[in-house]
């Protein structure tokens, strides 16, 4: 059922409070009721960038978040960005090289580009290159809009402060504490569904698979977020996005496969929006983040009205698309025990390098002690109905001895259970299994 809400942002300078349906995306209301038609409607499904706008700082594909989600935000359009008389850098500069044809991805081109020369104020042409990896452009070519944003990083940017509003979205649609999420849950369990990044329930929502109008958010919970150092652990709030984990020392010092992983997973609109608690709760065996934490022997964290739980995440997945998520049950975080010495990394193989479903991804953890390897884990994704763990292979690589390379890879062709698809084939999957984990140990033993 849909509702009329009230949703209050900061636009372009400008504080905007409106009544809207529950139902509408942030890319609807700009467009329709606000009339800022820059941001325009490409793939729908956080593919082509042609939808990005800046939310609190950060790119975001537009069609991939509810307008409730941007509720006591600062959200910036490109209509915003040129000052009375003057052009914004980036679009003299995009003019300039020659950058812009039809118009419908220059849009989304430039805001990424924007935000990239706030974070990368000078960046270089692989800065570049990845801070533009979410968006597509079908006429212009690549080498142009590349030019234009080494261009613009040359000329000072104006910076221009908005001040947040107070939210205004009620709070059945985005509770402000993990107790009132877990009470909207308990009154409603299996009619509601929660969301906090929205990259991949909006896309199913786009292909008729999900109701819009039964979500409600998440990313408003200060309980779900953050990275801490609790001792022995690491804690990481389920709604930590992929950005954040790529950020963090603490990660990178004690889970490293797990940064690596966050790396590779779509564009930066995508990574700047999804989360770990997304890609846990949606299940899928191709999800990057997930075996990096089987590597690392995490554990999931789960709450309801009555209980609140530890699994370890072996024991997190019951089959393709499930776990042992109640439907009254919201993943809070992931701990990671911290285990000194620990080296680990991550790999995978997809169709391209930027914006693929990996056909076949590995992770891996080790440990030496007096030269010997004393911890082993391997995690698998994409080569089973779930990621899965590889303990023949983790054996064959305690054993140690010269041998030991080889007689692992032997041993992964036999406990991954991949089929064909529209990726891959099962062939492929199993033999690149073993060429992936051979990199992998070979580099983890070098470093």
């Amino acid at each position: 059922m849909t509702d009329i809400i009230d949703v209050a942002f900061t636009v372009n300078g400008r504080a905007v409070r409106l009544r809207t349906r529950s139902d509408q995306r942030l890319l609807d209301v700009l467009r329709q009721e606000l009339r800022l038609t820059g941001a325009k409607e490409g793939c729908g499904k956080g593919e082509c960038g042609a939808c990005t706008v800046i939310v609190d700082g950060q790119s975001v594909d537009s069609c991939l978040m509810m307008a409730y989600q941007a509720d006591g935000s600062v959200v910036e359009t490109v209509e915003g960005l040129a000052a009375p008389g003057a052009l914004h850098p980036l679009q003299e500069s995009f003019i300039d090289r020659g950058g812009v044809q039809c118009g419908i991805c220059i849009p989304g081109m430039i805001m990424a580009a924007k935000s990239l020369l706030a974070k990368v104020p000078e960046p270089g042409p692989e800065q570049v290159r990845l801070g533009l990896a979410g968006n597509l452009c079908r006429c212009t070519g690549y080498t142009k809009i590349f030019e234009a944003v080494s261009q613009a990083a040359r000329t000072p940017q104006p910076r221009v402060e908005s001040q947040p509003v107070p939210p205004a979205a009620p709070g059945y649609y985005r509770p402000r504490t993990l107790g009132d999420a877990i009470e909207i849950l308990a009154q409603r369990p299996g009619e509601v569904r929660p969301v906090a990044g929205g990259t991949d329930l909006l896309v199913k929502a786009k292909d008729g698979q999900q109701s819009l109008s039964a979500l409600f958010d998440l990313s408003a919970l200060p309980e779900l977020k953050g990275i801490e150092d609790r001792g022995d652990s690491l804690w990481i709030g389920a709604a930590t996005t992929h950005s954040e984990m790529m950020e963090s020392f603490l990660l990178v010092k004690w889970a490293l496969a797990l940064p690596q992983a966050c790396a590779v997973i779509g564009g930066p609109q995508i990574r700047n929006r999804g989360t770990l608690g997304g890609n846990l709760a949606n299940a899928s065996p191709a999800a990057d983040a997930v075996p990096p934490l089987f590597a690392v022997g995490a554990f999931v964290e789960m709450v309801s009205a009555t209980s609140r739980r530890e699994v370890p995440i072996d024991n997190f997945f019951t089959g393709y698309r499930q776990t042992v998520l109640s439907p009254d049950e919201l993943i809070v975080g992931v701990r990671i025990p911290k285990r000194p010495g620990l080296r680990s990394g991550f790999l995978r193989l997809g169709q391209r390098q930027a914006q693929a479903i990996s056909k076949v991804s590995v992770a891996v953890a080790l440990s030496f002690r007096d030269g010997k390897p004393d911890y082993a884990r391997v995690g698998l994704g994409s080569v089973a109905p779930t990621v899965i763990r590889a303990p023949e292979t983790e054996k064959a690589l305690l054993a140690g001895g010269a041998d030991a390379v080889k007689a692992a890879r032997a041993a992964i062709r036999e406990e991954v259970k991949p089929i064909d698809d529209l990726r891959s084939t099962r062939e492929y999957r199993r033999e690149m299994a073993g060429v992936l984990l051979e990199r992998l140990v070979r580099q983890l033993v070098e470093s």
